[in-house]
């Protein structure tokens, strides 16, 4: 976010006010110039509160999203070591569909019987 200010440092320590009867400045110039001093000061102060906003903002949104990746890591650790004993293989063998319908005519088998298979340990 772009701050428009009217004045910088350099045409600040460059202000020169001329002098007036008695060696006394115009107190009236003196005034104008310190209210755009004081305009710029407090629109550069309000830009710094909410940039120290924005950053405690961003700062509890790290936290965050850190908490979630260190939980993310666990998870995703706890599915590699249960994964593990899978073998990754692209064709299905006969073997696998046979276990598959063995086990099914055994669960029905159980059904048939009154008992459910799922509570059988």
């Amino acid at each position: 976010m772009a701050v428009k200010l009217f004045l910088n440092s350099k045409a600040i320590l460059e202000q020169t006010f001329p002098l007036e009867s008695d060696n006394a400045y115009n107190a009236e110039e003196v005034d104008r110039f310190l209210d755009i001093v004081l305009k710029d000061y407090v629109t550069a102060e309000a830009n710094v509160i909410i940039s120290e906003n924005e950053y405690n903002s961003l700062i509890e949104k790290v936290k965050t999203l850190e908490n979630t990746k260190r939980l993310m890591e666990v998870e995703l650790e706890k599915y590699k070591a249960r994964f593990t004993n899978i073998k990754s293989s692209d064709n299905v063998t006969t073997d696998n569909i046979d276990l598959v319908r063995r086990i099914n005519a055994l669960e029905k088998y159980l059904w048939n019987h009154g008992f459910n298979p799922n509570t059988i340990k």
